[in-house]
């Protein structure tokens, strides 16, 4: 009895990896090879927030908290890109050039688009919204700022954004975001 068993079991543990890898959704990104080599693109920022009650619906660590859509009307956007899997550390330097773009909201939504600054491949977009009041030149408490710990790779404090042969475009929903 005993022989059964354990033959059944080592065969359900072979299939295991099997079984594993054909449920995982993540695959391997490939840098597209485009004509002309080394045409560089342009990224558009879409901010798309859904309001309810004059409000948009953003996470804290607390939970959900309400921005009223005024407070977010006319309020500077700032985004910067990096390479993939860098961090920025707060030297400008390091961002990818002609990357860092300055925007507005529109209310609850923005459309923002970058300088011809990216060759096909996959980049981090950091990006805050100057919503605390007094300003500032950087991220402070109260300012809206973007990631995405949805995908396959999360980086936790950016957006990954890919550029293929032609101009990309990335969307941010109230899900993107977290006040600072």
């Amino acid at each position: 009895m005993r022989g059964p068993l354990v033959a059944l079991l080592l065969a359900g543990l072979a299939l295991v990896p099997a079984a594993a890898d054909a449920m995982c959704r993540c695959h391997r990104t490939r840098t597209p090879r485009c004509a002309p080599a080394g045409e560089k693109h342009r990224v558009t920022l879409k901010i798309d927030l859904a309001v309810e009650n004059d409000a948009v619906e953003v996470l804290t660590q607390s939970g959900p908290y309400h921005v009223p859509v005024a407070d977010l009307d006319g309020k500077l956007v700032l985004f910067i890109f990096m390479p993939k899997g860098e961090t920025f550390q707060g030297f400008l330097e390091e961002a990818i050039p002609d990357s860092i773009t300055v925007g507005a909201m529109q209310g609850a939504t923005a459309s923002i688009t970058t300088a011809a600054a990216f060759v096909p491949g996959q980049y981090e977009m950091l990006l805050f919204v100057d919503s605390a009041p007094g300003g500032g030149l950087g991220p402070q408490r109260g300012d809206l700022a973007a990631f995405d710990n949805g995908g396959c790779e999360p980086t936790g404090v950016s957006i990954r954004v890919p550029v293929g042969c032609e101009d990309a475009t990335v969307t941010l929903t109230n899900r993107h975001f977290i006040i600072f």
